[in-house]
């Protein structure tokens, strides 16, 4: 996965509004320059690097959302989700084919076979979805985003209220630095991803560790976001936020399996017929999966659950915050 660039020129303590422009032009220009690699189908990293400076282009916007005027933005916001979109649905199902052909090779050859079905029918769907790719990343659509978005930016960014010093005739713009707003928004996503810790005590309950991986992913774009305040006292505190991420995305990924092979095998059971033809050997594959990643799954979360544990050890939390307010 490519680094976040450093984003050159922010000053830490001037007008948070007047940082917004750099940084999210910064991050679109980050994100289109990925775009030759994304269109070389040959090595899916290239897809990933785009979708994740998507990621990062979208969460940036969500944190400077209070300085922003919606319908402004509306129209590039809109664009910024549909290639992520797309990127998303390549990215997926490449993810997909590596796993099963990866589990492939340790299967037995009954198993194998059917697994063999199962990342063709992957595969079949991957096309469709590149070529849609294509057509969203076409060059003159992007280069009409990126033409746009800047001048929409500026034009949506809220004014700050004009107030009188005390004592003088002297008019100042008001409102929080940079640092201050970063510092205010790291301490919302964090107290977020407390929250939705309580989630890891209910582990078969899908959503709430869904939305607990989410909340994790906001705190540590927003950490990459806004590191240039901090240097590196961050940084031992992002890898950590990145490791949480991490055990519970792999979780998400295994629910999202369990989900698609348990309701396909029960089409077959109840012999549903929307549900394509599906031979005895697929069926197999579909049940030895199930049962795999219903195992994974476990390993995983007690990943998430023993990281999280060793946080309230070690006053993460609390140590964090504290580093902020530094």
């Amino acid at each position: 996965m490519a680094k976040a660039k450093e984003i050159v020129g922010i000053e830490c303590d001037g007008a948070a509004t007047e940082a917004v422009s750099l940084v999210l032009g910064a991050r679109l220009e980050e994100m289109c320059l990925l775009r030759k690699g994304v269109l070389d189908f040959r090595d899916p990293e290239g897809v990933h690097d785009m979708r994740v400076a998507s990621r990062r282009m979208r969460s940036a916007l969500r944190d400077f959302a209070p300085h922003l005027r919606k319908t402004k933005v509306a129209p590039s916001t809109k664009h910024l989700k549909e290639i992520a979109d797309k990127l998303g649905a390549v990215r997926d199902h490449d993810v997909a084919i590596l796993a099963l052909e990866k589990l492939q090779k340790r299967a037995n050859p009954e198993i194998s076979s059917g697994l063999q079905r199962i990342i063709d029918d992957q595969k079949a769907r991957l096309d469709p979805a590149q070529k849609e790719l294509v057509q969203a990343l076409n060059y003159k659509k992007l280069f009409q985003l990126k033409r746009s978005f800047r001048p929409a930016i500026v034009d949506s960014i809220v004014s700050q209220a004009a107030t009188k010093q005390p004592g003088s005739g002297t008019t100042f713009k008001s409102g929080p630095s940079y640092r201050v707003y970063a510092r205010s928004t790291l301490l919302k996503r964090l107290k977020d991803l407390e929250a939705l810790s309580l989630s890891l005590y209910e582990p078969h309950k899908v959503k709430p560790l869904h939305e607990m991986r989410i909340a994790a992913k906001r705190l540590r774009y927003a950490m990459e976001l806004f590191a240039a305040c901090w240097g590196d006292q961050l940084g031992v505190f992002s890898r950590q936020v990145a490791q949480m991420q991490s055990s519970l995305g792999e979780l998400h990924d295994c629910d999202l399996w369990i989900e698609h092979f348990g309701k396909r095998l029960f089409r077959l059971k109840k012999k549903a017929s929307s549900e394509r033809a599906t031979s005895e050997d697929e069926r197999d594959a579909m049940i030895w999966l199930l049962s795999d990643f219903s195992r994974v799954r476990t390993k995983h979360f007690r990943a998430a659950l023993a990281l999280w544990h060793e946080w309230e050890e070690k006053d993460f939390c609390n140590r964090l915050t504290a580093t902020l307010r530094t």
